[in-house]
């Protein structure tokens, strides 16, 4: 963890330390404690004969607590260097051990005139200690002197090593008081013998809200543990407004009966001696999580803005999920996107597995990503691992291979710009039993206009594929079916793009709604299949309306670029004109809705088939004026489109 500097950094050997004289400063944040307690085993194992003093607030004390590891506690009431100070002096400390990385703790041990005082140098601090330890940093160009991710418990463990310290155990560890399993009998006596699994999830976070998975999802998953195991499931917030308002979000959107805390709060000792009765914990990367590690407790941890790595611990019994995500870990407390992606690629789906394989015993896994991990397997040349080999069989391994790449059926059509081709070939992925057939999009040398339009309209400057590829990405995160995209790639000179390109997966078992409908529409509208086609047009209209709530707008949205699958499920595709307007959103809403509906054949839409869909889309069981002016200008844009379609000799579909 630490710069290998032998006059500096060795590990003191003939350590001076005497009774009655050693003060360790723990970390303020409950979970960095937690993290701290390999060391402190290791000092107390250390230095059996000393006296040592925990300083801590009132919060980590009552997590720390009971603890065996030290032998009295001194209370930190403020953050105020010199009252500290003048407390400490009475205490005659000879010797500090500062977990705490700020610059006051270690002017506080300054002034308290304590001898010999160690820490990490960092916070401007390094003059104000006698001994001191330097975490590494990223180089300069690739992380501007940030500090180097690692995990905290290697971190706290490094100044135990540098005291002499030889047991260096990484297991967390916190103890139970017998007194508060009598206080939590009292006030949840239902926790104590559940028919089913008892699970607790963690639903806030005192980081931030970054760190926040969806209330919806919470509840979602929880009504699933319910059905499937008859869990009890408990909601574990801190009492503060935000997560009382989390909580109260989570009850209101289950189905089924949840403990809330906030209704019945607990203590920290009863609050740990519920998490050591729990079958699972489902938390995110927040305190509580390291609670339940420290209490052998199986875990499911949901990551969005923070990097893992600083809190690993290699706990068997805990399976990560990580919304990996482009701009993720950005380590802010609160997502300056419009969408909070990194949080919202974790899908309730993914959690149920988890849990299901915790709950079973059946980890197979000890890390989930949301995304599909893309490497570079060569100079701008992006794919995703698991179709590496696949593709390389094909000869595809570079950009050059791409775009010299003709063992394929070309689809590009007349009409399309000449920049432009289209490419679909088979692939052979081990372990798969049939090939897959997947899609080519390649841009060679579009117009410099043309990429400045798309600059404008995406607000970046990045490549003709590259938009396409974080579009899918984004809009699979939030929930839309998208085509898997499985390699891309640019090229560019100074100022523009040369070349670029992107390979998806065909979507599976699905056909475009502009080839097929459903069965439900063949023949007449009678019983079973009038009921089934007005699940239908819901579900579209809902899957729509979803789309544009991630207030993307697709500019080409016709039924041939909405796909349907066998499973039920909507895939949206051709996601090249996909963007988010910033002026006239409301415009590009109107033409999409309007190509849904002139794309929507009149031989098999009613005017009461559109109207549902577009009841269901606005969320209303009865028009308002707006609805209908809304109605107007979807109708009269459709209308436009059709003068046009047959002024070009081409069918018009809705008036069919």
């Amino acid at each position: 963890m630490c710069k290998s500097n032998p006059e500096s950094q060795s590990p003191r050997r003939n350590s001076q330390i005497t009774e009655d004289e050693i003060l360790v400063w723990l970390p303020s944040p409950m979970g960095d404690a937690i993290l701290c307690t390999p060391a402190l085993r290791a000092i107390r194992k250390h230095f059996k004969t000393c006296k040592i003093t925990f300083l801590a607030t009132e919060m980590v004390r009552s997590v720390l607590s009971p603890s065996r590891f030290n032998d009295r506690w001194l209370e930190l009431n403020d953050n105020n260097p010199f009252s500290i100070a003048k407390k400490l002096k009475d205490h005659k400390f000879t010797y500090a051990i500062l977990f705490k990385n700020s610059f006051a703790s270690a002017l506080a041990i300054y002034l308290a005139g304590i001898p010999s005082r160690v820490g990490y140098a960092r916070q401007w601090r390094g003059l104000l200690l006698t001994e001191k330890l330097y975490p590494q940093r990223l180089p300069a160009r690739a992380g501007r002197g940030k500090f180097k991710p690692a995990s905290m418990v290697e971190y706290y463990l490094a100044i135990a090593l540098w005291l002499g310290c030889k047991n260096t155990e990484r297991k967390l560890e916190l103890l139970i008081d017998p007194k508060d399993t009598n206080g939590l009998s009292n006030k949840l006596p239902e926790v104590l013998n559940p028919q089913g699994p008892l699970v607790i999830i963690v639903p806030g976070g005192a980081f931030g809200p970054s760190k926040c998975w969806s209330s919806l999802k919470f509840a979602q998953t929880a009504g699933r543990l319910i059905t499937k195991y008859n869990a009890t499931v408990v909601i574990s917030v801190a009492p503060e407004s935000v997560e009382r308002q989390i909580a109260k979000e989570i009850c209101s959107s289950s189905k089924h009966k949840l403990i809330n805390l906030a209704e019945s709060p607990l203590s920290m000792g009863e609050l740990k001696t519920l998490f050591s009765i729990a079958d699972l914990v489902i938390s995110n990367d927040t305190g509580p999580r390291h609670i339940a590690i420290a209490l052998g407790r199986k875990v499911v941890t949901l990551f969005g803005p923070n990097d893992p790595i600083w809190t690993d611990t290699n706990y068997e019994n805990e399976i990560q999920i990580i919304g990996n995500i482009l701009c993720a870990p950005c380590s802010k407390p609160k997502c300056n996107k419009s969408e909070h992606l990194c949080m919202e690629s974790i899908s309730m789906e993914m959690v149920c597995e988890a849990a299901k394989e915790l709950l079973e015993n059946n980890r197979k896994q000890a890390i989930v990503l949301s995304q599909k991990e893309f490497i570079e397997t060569s100079t701008s040349f992006f794919i995703d691992r698991e179709y590496q080999t696949a593709l390389s069989e094909s000869g595809l391994t570079c950009i050059e291979d791409v775009f010299s790449f003709d063992a394929a059926k070309n689809l590009t059509k007349s009409n399309l710009a000449s920049y432009r081709s289209r490419l679909q070939f088979e692939i052979n992925i081990p372990e798969q039993t049939s090939s897959t057939t997947v899609f080519m999009k390649r841009y060679d040398c579009p117009p410099v206009l043309v990429q400045l339009k798309n600059w404008l309209s995406h607000h970046n400057r990045r490549s003709e594929a590259f938009h396409e590829f974080d579009a899918a990405n984004k809009l699979t995160a939030a929930g839309i079916n998208t085509p898997k995209a499985i390699s891309y790639g640019e090229q560019r000179n100074a100022l523009f793009e040369t070349r670029s390109f992107v390979i998806s997966e065909k979507v599976p078992d699905a056909e475009s709604l502009e080839r097929k409908l459903p069965d439900c529409f063949d023949g007449p509208a009678l019983n079973e299949k009038l009921k089934q086609r007005r699940n239908f047009i819901v579900q579209a209209a809902t899957f729509i309306k979803k789309f544009h709530e991630t207030n993307y707008r697709h500019r080409d949205l016709y039924l041939a670029h909405i796909f349907y699958g066998e499973s039920g499920k909507f895939y949206l595709i051709d996601l090249a004109r996909v963007f988010k307007p910033i002026l006239m959103r409301r415009r590009f809403q109107i033409k999409d809705i309007a190509q849904v509906y002139y794309s929507s054949p009149g031989k098999n839409f009613s005017k009461t088939d559109r109207m549902r869909f577009y009841m269901t889309y606005a969320g209303q069981s009865r028009l308002r004026r707006k609805d209908k002016a809304v109605i107007r200008k979807v109708i009269n844009k459709a209308e436009q489109m059709a003068r046009h379609d047959i002024k070009h000799g081409r069918a018009v579909p809705f008036a069919g």
